[in-house]
């Protein structure tokens, strides 16, 4: 069996996934399947039986030798465009009984390990409002909000509920006093226990889930708190925690606000303290990548390595520095699934080059997987972790298409035949660096396109314009940043100087995210459902195998065959452009027509906190919104972080009346702007 760590790691996300959204144990399922196998198989065997008794009933009853036989008698079939059987065949070349019995296992086994975890939360879940009396230790450093300050605890011991130990825990101070915890505080707490909430609208944000994927169980609203003991967490980790606060203070020392933040967020992965309209711009302009340490942070740190120890030390010492220095980067970034994936992939390439063996992508890719959702499930679920695999994975996947498809257009040809061989040759590499810069940004902006218009409903056209600027700005700047930091540790003054030029790179980044303020940059679309996101996944893979099926010099037999059966396909139903254009106009006229027969009303009540808001929508397809919600205190847009979204998750982007009972805040705090279409909530504008 081929690379068994990619069948396993399939299997096991199955299993997450079924324990996620199922409610019966997919070991059940498995049950039910093996038994429907064999009742199919028995009654195939006895019509089977059957048939070849009634011909040679027949052939006797006729005494004719030549019908004696079931391939004589029995006329020859129909041959079949559109046949389940001979496909299946196809699948069967991957997937064998060898694979089969893999992923039932590792899902059957993360399925046993998801249901336990989802008993024990619930569990945890019933002691809501239960007073607890804890000693834990701090584990992150001042999560600073509007009216208090929360910190991430892991409880060491629980009086009367040992259920409780062991997990973490956010507790929320409002209290001054006590605000000034250090990483690594072992402290006594008093405090009432409450479970997150959950999925408040349809399609909204469910902070249980969230919470879930950060292995925290709850909050603890504390009443009193004692400190028992200072800096007693693990040595390693304080260690790493210290040397990145001591970073981010270097930084904001040196460079202004606003460029500390962006630079913190590139090389630390800490964007909590971004501006909120450069975060709008930049995740409008999809640039919110380069906030997430990834693999192509990783790859411009592993270049420096390289080139600043070139002379000092071999080749194979080096490989051990990258490795070390990775190792210790993860610790100091901290542990998001992105770089977990980006330094383990990293690391196993390297350590293939150590022992002189070729790397496997998909292998790699399998125990980083693994390493991620053993310790974790529920980070499945996280929108980085999704964007960071999908992202690579498309890359892999997608990178020769695209780049075969730009190599093929055609560009118009220079007049001027007299050129310098020198100059052409430079020209030459330019293009192919601009092409392999574009290819590697579509392939992957393709493959996660779905998953962002699923969880955020934007869809931005200047991907592509943000991205190629982005590729050749970013890398001096991630450079130039590790150098700075270095440097900060040497001289403040080299420190400050360098600031100059990685200032000028940072400003054109934000320069480039401005395309976020361009018309159209912000496109909202209705939430897809998971039917369509994998159908577009299987229609990117599909057209990308036709397209070298015809593009390749040298198919394979199965290309040949794939080949055969669409000009088949295309000759049996006399396909030709014009006929094509009839049918999609023919569907399109269907789905018009559907749509304006009448439905039922529906009304919807949408919670937005305090204040009333009613979603209508008629028999005809029109949408009335009544009241929009608002906030009576502090500056959260309710119309923006709830209304928008529900609309959209209920498959619409037009409102087509409002109403206003009142106007009181708490019912139109946040209004909307529209001419028809939803552009975003304004305070005072109607």
């Amino acid at each position: 069996m081929k690379r068994p760590i990619f069948s396993a790691i399939i299997g096991y996300i199955i299993g997450i996934i079924w324990g996620l959204y199922f409610k019966i144990n997919i070991a059940l399922f498995y049950v039910c399947i093996i038994a429907i196998y064999f009742l199919y198989k028995r009654k195939f065997i006895l019509w089977h039986s059957i048939k070849r008794f009634l011909i040679y009933a027949l052939c006797r009853f006729f005494s004719e030798k030549e019908k004696r036989t079931e391939k004589n008698y029995i006329p020859k079939k129909k041959f079949k465009i559109i046949s389940f059987k001979r496909y299946f065949r196809y699948a069967k070349l991957i997937i064998n009984r060898k694979v089969i019995l893999v992923i039932a296992i590792f899902s059957i086994i993360s399925n046993s390990l998801i249901v336990l975890k989802e008993m024990e939360y619930k569990k945890i879940y019933k002691l809501d409002g239960n007073v607890v009396n804890i000693v834990a230790i701090i584990e992150s450093n001042k999560i600073e909000k509007e009216n208090s300050v929360k910190y991430m605890i892991k409880i060491i011991k629980c009086d009367s509920i040992n259920l409780l130990e062991n997990k973490k825990m956010y507790i929320n101070i409002k209290n001054i006093k006590y605000a000034n915890l250090h990483y690594g505080d072992i402290v006594q707490i008093t405090g009432k226990y409450l479970k997150p909430e959950e999925q408040r609208n349809y399609g909204g944000f469910n902070y249980q889930n969230y919470l879930k994927t950060k292995e925290i169980y709850g909050i603890i609203n504390f009443s009193n708190m004692k400190i028992l003991d200072n800096r007693k967490e693990n040595f390693l980790m304080t260690i790493a925690n210290d040397i990145s606060l001591d970073i981010k203070n270097k930084i904001d020392n040196i460079l202004d606000k606003k460029y500390a933040e962006i630079l913190k967020g590139i090389l630390l992965g800490d964007s909590s303290n971004i501006d909120d309209n450069i975060k709008d711009n930049f995740r409008n302009a999809s640039m919110s990548h380069i906030l997430a340490i990834s693999g192509m942070h990783i790859s411009y740190l592993i270049i420096g390595i390289d080139k600043l120890l070139n002379k000092i030390i071999g080749k194979k010492s080096r490989k051990y520095v990258m490795i070390i220095f990775l190792v210790f980067y993860l610790f100091i970034a901290g542990f998001s699934p992105s770089i977990i994936r980006a330094v383990i992939m990293s690391v196993l390439i390297i350590i293939s080059n150590l022992v002189y063996r070729k790397n496997d992508f998909w292998t790699s890719i399998a125990i980083s997987l693994f390493t991620i959702i053993i310790y974790n499930p529920y980070l499945i679920m996280n929108i980085g972790f999704q964007l960071s695999y999908l992202g690579t994975i498309g890359i892999i996947v997608f990178n020769r298409c695209i780049k075969s498809v730009l190599d093929n257009l055609k560009v118009k040809e220079n007049k001027y035949k007299n050129k310098i061989k020198e100059e052409s040759k430079i020209k030459h590499t330019i293009k192919e660096k601009i092409k392999e810069i574009l290819s590697v940004s579509i392939s992957a902006q393709i493959t996660i396109l779905p998953i962002i218009v699923y969880h955020s409903n934007i869809c931005s056209p200047y991907f592509i314009i943000s991205n190629f600027f982005i590729s050749i700005v970013i890398g001096p700047i991630i450079i130039l940043g590790f150098f700075f930091i270095i440097l900060s540790y040497i001289s403040i003054t080299l420190a400050s100087k360098i600031s100059i030029f990685l200032k000028i790179g940072l400003q054109i980044l934000i320069f480039i995210s401005n395309i976020g303020n361009l018309p159209y940059s912000k496109i909202f679309v209705t939430t897809p459902n998971w039917i369509c996101i994998a159908f577009f996944y299987l229609f990117l893979i599909i057209l990308k195998y036709i397209y070298f099926t015809y593009k390749d010099n040298f198919i394979t037999n199965t290309q040949k065959r794939i080949k055969n059966l669409i000009e088949l396909f295309k000759y049996k139903y006399r396909l030709n452009r014009k006929k094509v254009i009839k049918i999609f106009i023919t569907v399109v006229i269907m789905f018009f027509i559907l749509e304006q027969i009448p439905k039922d009303l529906k009304i919807y009540f949408v919670d937005v906190g305090q204040g009333d808001c009613t979603f209508i929508i008629t028999p005809k397809n029109k949408t009335i919104l009544i009241d929009g919600g608002g906030s009576e205190f502090g500056n959260y847009d309710v119309g923006e972080n709830v209304l928008i979204p529900y609309i959209l998750d209920r498959g619409y982007t037009q409102i087509d009346y409002i109403i206003i009972s009142h106007f009181d805040s708490d019912h139109i705090g946040r209004n909307i702007k529209s001419n028809g279409r939803i552009k975003g909530w304004k305070s005072g504008n109607l």
